[in-house]
Parts: C-alpha cells; structure tokens; sequence
C-alpha cells in the first residue's frame, strides 16, 4: 500500500505539477524542475554598493516601485527598454554593469 501511494503521488507531481519526489528513509524530497533564466540583473548590488532604497530608485527613474522590486529580487520577466535606459542613466552604469548574460 505504501509504495502504491507514493507511485500514485510521485505520477501526480510529475504529471500535474511538474516535481518529481523520491523517498529517502522514511523522508520524502520534493525536487522542483527549475527553468534557468539566462539573464542575471546585478540592480540588488549596485542599490547596495549606493545605499539606495527601493523608493529612491522608483522616484529617481520615474517608473513604478513595483518595476524596480521585481528587477531587485530579480523576478521579472520583462523589462521595458526605456526603463532600462532610465536605470543606467540614474545608476551612471552601462547595460552590462546592470544585466549579465548567464549561458549556465
């Protein structure tokens, strides 16, 4: 029965929730299918090597704080090139400064 169940779970998690799950011991593992984004945003830093808040940057650039959150945690999907333009110039940095190309 308990290896039926964890069959039944570990189809579940692969087929409906993209994880796979193996048993070790008496624990479970749950491993997450991550898809590498390529492009790394280095804002977190260069607001840090500043001393700047999220706040100060949204009001310097004239964008939306949630725009500049999603860059810092870097979680965005898509930046506006005009956004990028204003962050370079309020950084005084160039677009390899700010994004870096990860192949791995």
């Amino acid at each position: 029965m308990k290896e039926c169940s964890l069959k039944c779970i570990n189809f579940i998690l692969n087929v409906i929730l993209d994880k796979k799950i193996t048993q070790c011991n008496t624990f479970f593992h749950l491993e997450w299918k991550v898809c590498w984004i390529l492009i790394k945003c280095h804002l977190s830093r260069l607001m840090g090597e500043r001393k700047l808040k999220v706040s100060d940057v949204a009001r310097g650039v004239g964008v939306h704080r949630n725009a500049i959150t999603l860059l810092y945690d870097e979680t965005a999907t898509r930046v506006d090139l005009e956004t990028i333009g204003k962050l370079c110039e309020f950084l005084n940095c160039k677009i390899e400064d700010l994004f870096e190309y990860c192949p791995d």
